[in-house]
């Protein structure tokens, strides 16, 4: 599932491509990717308005437009944006597209259907976000902070690390690799973590995120986009050497029945 840096990836491109135009025209195919309104309704709140911004909230591609309305895609594993001239055509996974005053076509595209379009009246987007966790990247994002976060359960802290409500953008890709970086046992109890520790964790987990982004995310399975794979410490390395002391990296699914890498050296 795509996380923050490929969301990121996918926002910045996209708001490149769209921002100030007009929409002129709206085609559900696939209705079943609807959150928060009907193909009707989609229609007559978007023809007309213009795209003002898009931008990343957690993991959601957020689309403002002129009217204060927002539409929030979540992209989950095969959710994606493409556009094109309209004399192309949309292909099958095409679920729904907008009509742009220049004579291309925004679709969102998902070929297993798993994603949501998730439209919002004015002011209805703030108090949804409103319920989620810290954006990792803001500088209010402290040591502290995430130590406040962690102290307050006895989960695992990869799991507690993955829980939007407590911080978002952050999946098992990066919780992994940010929990190597710091050298933490992703089945410690979340509320062993030193404050020193969670200083550390908190700089593990916004350098790992920060480096992917700039190489425009990681390519895993089904979201193709960035170089990031490249880099990666653990994740999807089971029985390779570790690259900080050789022993081999291990996988498990018995801390939050999720693929989980690490090194059980480096990491106790």
């Amino acid at each position: 599932m795509p996380e923050l840096p490929e969301v990121e990836t996918m926002a910045r491109d996209l708001h490149k491509r769209v921002r100030g135009r007009k929409v002129t025209d709206v085609v559900v195919r696939k209705k079943d990717v609807l959150r928060g309104a009907t193909p009707v309704r989609l229609r007559k709140a978007l023809v007309g308005r213009r795209i003002e911004r898009v931008w990343r909230r957690a993991k959601l591609a957020v689309i403002d437009f002129d009217s204060g309305a927002r539409v929030a895609v979540q992209p989950r594993f095969t959710g994606s944006f493409v556009v094109e001239r309209s004399g192309r055509g949309a292909d099958e996974y095409s679920t729904l597209h907008l009509a742009l005053d220049d004579g291309r076509r925004l679709h969102y595209r998902d070929v297993r259907r798993l994603g949501t379009f998730a439209f919002f009246a004015p002011g209805e987007f703030e108090e949804y976000a409103a319920k989620l966790g810290p954006e990792p990247l803001e500088p209010e994002f402290t040591g502290d902070v995430l130590y406040d976060i962690l102290r307050r359960s006895r989960r695992p802290v990869k799991p507690h690390l993955m829980d939007q409500h407590r911080l978002v953008g952050v999946g098992n890709i990066y919780a992994s690799e940010a929990l190597w970086r710091a050298r933490i046992d992703p089945s410690k109890p979340a509320n062993r973590i030193a404050r020193e520790q969670a200083g550390e964790l908190r700089d593990a987990v916004v350098a790992v995120l920060q480096e992917s982004i700039e190489l425009r995310g990681t390519t895993i399975r089904d979201y193709a986009e960035g170089a990031f794979a490249e880099k990666l410490d653990v994740y999807d390395r089971a029985g390779e050497p570790c690259h900080r002391c050789g022993t081999r990296v291990v996988m498990t699914h018995g801390i939050d029945g999720r693929s989980t890498y690490f090194c059980p050296r480096c990491q106790r």
